[in-house]
């Protein structure tokens, strides 16, 4: 299903509870916000080095065998370091919300849909090492790696808030988050010609010389993230003018990313070659963090309220590739109109 079949089933969701007779005081509104994504930014899961030299599997490895006629061959790579220049992506959002309930206990649902773009340009090196015997041969890669990341996004969200005092209110809450990517990154990789020429050699019986190689290719990625999480926590409310009130929420929440399927299409540019499909499974993820957001509510009328915060939520992952320290930050600023109906 399509993002944007998710959001129009969360749009018709408060509308139908817009229409629930049981509602004793309902309120509904428009929402906008621009928020901030790091994703592009991550890259502690090695996903920066999956291309840029080739891994020594076992039947690679049995065909060195095979060449150098022994069983004592080796090959490794050993990924050396990165720079990477990259932009948070921003997603405008568009969506809705109704919240209905008394004066102690308020329900909300909430839904939005944005799209949003990022740049990444990330140089990496790695150094291959093949050992037969006693004898080790070395070749240096370096790979540039360049383009843009397209972002759909859908957020689903639903929370209860019980009110304590004029001051204080507890809460807790599910949320939803949907997102499909598509990237269409440039990469150019070169290294020495050492490991082949040894290779050739053994072959052919002379000696072949080594040769530097320049390889570009084209490729398109894709995949499709959700996010399902649980938060819990409470609001401070604060009067500060006649028609004013400041508010801040502090949450805890606890996510869960199921496994997904990133699916990329290499295109070869620097040689004649077919292109090439391939599936890289990514495992799922486990995170916790806090979720805050300050903002304020403005009366304007009886039964109209303006609406301003900026949110902030981190995801410090606990299980999947992600490091601890390379969490995911989501933040930015939401304003809505709410009518009192």
């Amino acid at each position: 299903m399509s993002s944007k079949n998710w959001i129009k089933i969360g749009l018709c969701a408060i509308v139908a509870a817009s229409a629930h007779p049981a509602a004793a005081d309902v309120i509904v509104g428009p929402r906008v916000a621009y928020y901030f994504d790091n994703s592009n930014l991550r890259t502690s899961d090695g996903s920066d080095q999956a291309l840029i030299a080739r891994r020594g599997d076992e039947v690679f490895l049995q065909n060195l065998r095979d060449v150098f006629q022994t069983d004592d061959v080796t090959f490794d790579t050993t990924f050396e370091g990165e720079g990477v220049t990259a932009n948070q992506i921003g997603f405008a959002m568009v969506g809705g919300m109704i919240n209905f309930g008394d004066d102690r206990d308020r329900f909300t649902l909430s839904a939005g849909y944005g799209e949003g773009s990022g740049t990444i340009d990330l140089l990496s090196s790695t150094t291959s090492t093949l050992t037969v015997g006693d004898t080790s041969i070395t070749d240096i890669a370096t790979q540039i790696l360049a383009g843009a990341v397209d972002y759909e996004r859908i957020d689903l969200e639903a929370t209860w808030q019980r009110r304590q005092n004029e001051q204080f209110a507890i809460f807790a809450g599910v949320r939803f988050e949907r997102i499909e990517a598509d990237a269409e990154i440039n990469i150019r990789s070169a290294q020495t010609g050492n490991i082949p020429s040894e290779i050739l050699t053994q072959e052919m019986g002379m000696f072949v010389p080594p040769e530097s190689g320049v390889l570009e290719f084209a490729t398109t990625n894709e995949a499709e993230l959700t996010t399902f999480s649980a938060r819990a926590g409470a609001t401070m409310f604060a009067p500060f003018a006649e028609n004013a009130v400041a508010f801040a929420n502090g949450m805890l929440h606890a996510s869960y990313q199921p496994a997904y399927t990133a699916r990329i299409i290499t295109r070869p540019l620097s040689i004649a070659a077919d292109e090439v499909n391939s599936d890289f499974e990514n495992p799922d993820e486990i995170s916790f963090g806090p979720d805050i957001a300050v903002g304020a509510q403005f009366i304007l009328s009886d039964s109209l309220a303006l609406d301003m915060r900026y949110r902030a939520v981190l995801f410090f992952p606990v299980s999947g590739d992600q490091s601890f320290s390379d969490a995911r930050v989501n933040h930015g600023f939401n304003l809505g109109l709410s009518f009192r109906l």
